[in-house]
This record gives C-alpha cells, sequence and structure tokens, in this order.
C-alpha cells in the first residue's frame, strides 16, 4: 500500500510570512495540531501546537506577531506518495518525527500521521480477525454458545 492511500489529502497551509498568532487562530480553526508552513505547494517547513507552546513559553524574543518563518526548522523531511507504508514507519522512527507532509514531485498533496498507520493496522487486524472467523470451526462454535 502507498502512503498517498492512508494520507489525508486536506493540508492545512500556512504562508511563511503568517505570524505566530495567525498560525494559533489558524489551528483553532480548522481543528488541527500542525500546519504545513509553504510557499505556493512547496512545502518548507512543519509547526505543531507543541512548537508553538515551547517556543511561546521559552522564548523571550518570540511574539504573537513574529513570523512562522523565524520558528519553523527548515530541515523538513517528507515522505514520497509512492512510497510504502513501511518506508513511512522507517521514516518515522529515523527521524523521530509523528507526522510527514506527503510530497509528489516535490509538491505537497497529503499529510500522514502516525494515527493513520494505527489505524490502518487496526483495520488490517480486524480483516485477520474476520478471515480466522470464518474459516476456524471453534469460532462458529463459541458464537454459538454465546447467543
Amino acid at each position: 500500500m502507498a502512503v498517498i492511500d492512508i494520507a489525508r489529502g486536506s493540508v492545512v497551509t500556512v504562508d511563511p510570512d503568517a505570524s505566530l498568532s495567525d498560525v494559533v487562530r489558524t489551528m483553532r480553526t480548522e481543528r488541527v495540531g500542525s500546519v504545513i508552513v509553504a510557499s505556493a505547494a512547496e512545502p518548507l517547513g512543519l509547526v505543531t501546537d507543541r512548537d508553538l507552546a515551547f517556543e511561546v513559553l521559552d522564548e523571550n524574543d518570540v511574539t504573537q506577531e513574529t513570523p512562522v518563518a523565524e520558528i519553523v526548522d527548515d530541515d523538513l523531511r517528507t515522505v514520497p506518495a509512492d512510497a510504502g507504508v513501511y518506508e513511512l514507519v522507517e521514516l518515522m522512527s529515523t527521524n523521530g518525527v509523528r507526522r510527514l507532509p506527503v510530497v509528489d514531485d516535490g509538491d505537497l498533496v497529503g499529510i500522514v500521521s502516525l494515527s493513520d498507520v494505527v489505524v490502518l493496522l487496526g483495520m488490517e487486524l480486524q480483516h485477520v480477525a474476520n478471515t480466522i472467523r470464518a474459516v476456524s470451526p471453534a469460532y462458529e462454535r463459541a458464537a454459538t454458545k454465546l447467543e
């Protein structure tokens, strides 16, 4: 399965010149915990609510009007849209991140999180459990006794 198959295509982005106050307002309005800092379709960085909390509480020279470009880590990790889920998990593990922008030829096409991987695993485990139940007489007898 390709990453793009589990990624969310609706990505909340902000301009690098957006103030931290604008970023917080966008996160609240869109009900998200992160935004991609992007110029046109090119992702430049990712800012999480946690990043904002640490910057605002830890840095005395950061104000609500500080441009987000001043706090965003410009070493953005991305995952290709056609990468496999195993590669995705490896990238997340290696880079210590829980979210990755999904790109296709450098253009932002989605975002994928560790939660998306967990949901996929849950669906796959349910499929396996259903298959086992369907082919196992022991499960059929147990279900009959419960009824």
